[in-house]
């Protein structure tokens, strides 16, 4: 049995995802099954267990998600209604 997390998984192209943006720092996807009319996820390819383990080394990558965040919302129309 593989240790790689469902989100790794994607990252790798295991399983498919409707991808709606990538760089080298992140993934992000639509939801394969949404509770929502929109529903995103913007993942690290650099695994981040929990937020509380994340070190001083994951400041870039965990500000980067959150500019990325920002660019999609943009991109997908969703400035509005978030």
């Amino acid at each position: 049995m593989s240790d790689k997390t469902i989100f790794e998984m994607i990252i790798d192209r295991e399983i498919p995802a409707d991808i709606v943006y990538e760089d080298d720092l992140c993934i992000c996807f639509r939801d394969s099954a949404p509770q929502a009319p929109v529903h995103l996820l913007v993942v690290p390819k650099k695994r981040i267990v929990r937020l509380a383990e994340a070190s001083i080394d994951d400041q870039g990558t965990l500000g980067h998600l959150l500019l990325t965040v920002q660019k999609v919302t943009k991109q997908e129309g969703l400035t509005e209604s978030g």
